[in-house]
């Protein structure tokens, strides 16, 4: 996971405050119920980026080329196969 557990909650505190401030929802319970919530969501979300970037790696490693990692060509492969696998999931990078 590229975020820390404060950084979460401060963007889930962002986002409840803009949600509730614009008008999106209507909440009248809870705020730190919502900003929870919204934390929830957001590390599921990158619990699923995660597991796609393992998935990845273990497929650019298994090939029977060595590439090396942080190549032009790693990247290349990398961001193919992790769009690849994105839309098969329909997860949206």
């Amino acid at each position: 996971m590229r975020l820390s557990q404060d950084r979460i909650n401060f963007i889930a505190q962002q986002v409840a405050m803009e949600l509730i401030d614009k008008g999106y929802v209507k909440y009248s319970g809870s705020k730190v119920l919502l900003e929870s919530e919204i934390a929830k969501v957001i590390l599921e979300d990158l619990a699923i980026e995660d597991e796609i970037d393992r998935e990845v790696v273990d497929m650019i490693t298994s090939m029977k080329r060595n590439i090396p990692a942080g190549s032009a060509e790693w990247n290349a492969i990398y961001w193919q196969k992790k769009e690849e696998i994105a839309r098969r999931r329909n997860y949206t990078i």
